[in-house]
């Protein structure tokens, strides 16, 4: 039964190859399967894995092979021909949303944006490992007359977290619903309050690392330049541990400024204060933020981009962490339909309460190929190396890895 999944899967693949390189699918439209253009836009993806640590281990590593298959659908009304959102989140970051998230300007009186993409995950030799996925997103905007807006957006996650030390994958269901309301006070100032609720919830596995996130964030932005604004930000975020004595308060006040001159070129920057207050301990930890980002086109060959970000994380293993990371990525078209890309990164995690520092360092080259408009295929290795230090760090904290992956992407 398994190999027969394997069989499938690499049969499919061959097939959309086929399709693709032969034009077959230029055939096909959206106005051919009775679908309004730019409205709906299914999708599905085939990819194929190699690692050669798939638990994630210091010593006696296993490799295996593992396939992903995600069909699905988003919806964009008015339509759209990009995704009109992405709802990045993160069950470790407290709140739930992982990166800053600025609202389009170009947007018209009202939009609406739905998404869902199951994920099935097979896995060749550690068949207990097999796994399905859910992911989906719902948002909702309006622009008001007198320069009132509102936008509500919800994403549920039902998956797992990745391997560590041993421990199996704990798996959970989650969920991330938010809010946000913004008044432009005059042309160059806007007020803006954003509300959310995350609900984490694990299987009975894990169920210490169940909580529930309340946050409020307030921002003020300022125009200073058709295309720079100056913004502050202030953010308060209850942490609720359903099981565990964990529960804090995050307070965060941040002054940043985002830039988007042209095309070519975006930026944000934000840097700040982080006060966590521990409830059970009766004691308060102080950092500094950041977040930061900047994209270049340098050619019509060459892209360009860089993040920066530090910040605490939740975790059970200690009391939290806070993680330090920077990234690089690099782009080089070599032709209209084939491209290569270059991405460096490093990770340090400060645990608290706990003796233990780890740090990580991955490199990813890749290459991609456009078949048509609508399939694409890519091609990745990954090295991962993560080390760390310390009296709490156990015989398997550091180990590496070795992974490539095949993947074919088809759209509409």
């Amino acid at each position: 039964m398994k190999r027969t999944k394997w069989i499938g899967c690499g049969f499919g693949i061959v097939v959309f190859l086929l399709m693709a390189t032969s034009g077959w699918c230029d055939l096909f439209s959206q106005e051919m399967f009775g679908l309004e253009s730019d409205v709906i836009h299914p999708f599905i993806s085939f990819s194929g894995e190699y690692t050669d640590n798939v638990f994630a281990t210091n010593d006696d590593e296993e490799d295996d092979l593992i396939s992903y298959i995600t069909p699905g659908l988003w919806l964009a009304l008015p339509g759209a021909d990009a995704e009109v959102i992405n709802i990045a989140s993160s069950s470790s970051v407290p709140g739930g949303m992982s990166q800053t998230r600025f609202q389009n300007e170009e947007m018209g009186r009202y939009q609406g944006f739905f998404r869902y993409a199951p994920t099935f995950e097979n896995y060749l030799d550690f068949d207990e490992r097999d796994f399905i996925s859910h992911k989906l997103d719902a948002y909702a905007a309006w622009n008001l007359a007198g320069g009132l807006s509102f936008e509500l957006m919800d994403q549920y996650q039902d998956s797992r977290d990745a391997v560590e030390e041993e421990t199996d994958s704990a798996e959970f269901n989650n969920n991330l619903l938010a809010l946000t309301t913004s008044y432009a006070i005059s042309d160059k100032l806007k007020a803006r309050v954003d509300l959310g609720y995350y609900d984490v919830n694990y299987n009975s596995d894990a169920p210490e690392k169940d909580r529930k996130d309340l946050t409020a964030k307030g921002f003020v932005l300022f125009d200073i330049r058709p295309k720079t604004t100056l913004f502050g930000e202030i953010s308060h975020t209850d942490i609720d541990y359903d099981t565990k004595d964990f529960d804090s308060t995050e307070f965060k006040v941040f002054a940043g400024v985002k830039y988007d001159a042209s095309e070519r070129i975006n930026a944000m920057g934000k840097i700040g204060y982080i006060n966590k207050d521990l409830d059970d301990l009766d004691e308060t930890d102080d950092t500094i933020g950041l977040e930061a980002f900047v994209s270049y086109d340098l050619s019509d060959r060459i892209d360009l981009c860089a993040n920066a970000k530090r910040g605490n994380e939740e975790t059970t293993t200690s009391r939290f962490v806070t993680e330090s990371m920077l990234s690089a990525s690099g782009t080089y078209s070599l032709t209209s339909r084939i491209s290569s890309a270059l991405r460096l990164s490093v990770s340090e995690e400060e645990y608290k309460k706990i003796d233990r520092d780890d740090t990580t360092y991955t490199v990813s080259p890749s290459v991609k190929y456009l078949f048509n408009k609508r399939i694409y295929g890519s091609l990745a290795y990954m090295y991962t190396d993560r080390s760390a230090s310390g009296r709490d760090k156990s015989d398997q904290s550091d180990y590496t890895e070795n992974s490539v992956m095949l993947t074919v992407t088809a759209s509409m």
